[in-house]
């Protein structure tokens, strides 16, 4: 069940994501340098980062409550799902954009960045909502600490 403070983890994890993602896809600033420039079925005047930066939060954001709903709380784990966030804009780009040299040089860059920064971003996620907590045991025994002999049994 998803409770107040876990939804507001959840916030900050959406912000990071969109920080892990939006490092690597700063590599093609500007609407000249925009991969989907020449693509068919990508008619829109914004920069297509928008989308993908976009795009790669909100899957980070459902990998790591996928992760935290399935109790997975690794530090690795964290910090490869940090990584693929990371790396999403250009796998993105080799996927969808027609390419040439210029937009492969550009995707394999995203992906190298992409995987050290991602992973610099995964052990941040993982520091704020990854670490297991202990609950607290039912059968350890609270004792009041004794102040002078006299008080004692």
């Amino acid at each position: 069940m998803l409770t107040h403070s876990g939804s507001i983890h959840l916030r900050y994890v959406l912000l990071l994501n969109a920080l892990a993602a939006l490092v690597p896809a700063s590599i093609v600033k500007g609407r000249v340098n925009d991969p989907l420039l020449r693509a068919s079925w990508y008619t829109l005047e914004q920069h297509s980062a928008a989308l993908v930066v976009s795009a790669a939060a909100i899957l980070g954001t459902v990998l790591v409550y996928f992760l935290l709903r399935r109790n997975l709380r690794r530090w690795w784990i964290f910090l490869l799902s940090g990584s693929f966030t990371a790396m999403f804009p250009g796998l993105f780009y080799l996927v969808a954009a027609p390419l040439n040299d210029q937009i492969l040089a550009a995707a394999v860059a995203m992906i190298i960045v992409g995987l050290i920064w991602g992973a610099l971003i995964g052990v941040v996620i993982y520091a704020l909502v990854g670490r297991p907590t202990r609950a607290p045991d039912p059968n350890q025994r609270l004792e009041r600490p004794v102040t002078s002999k006299s008080d004692a049994p």
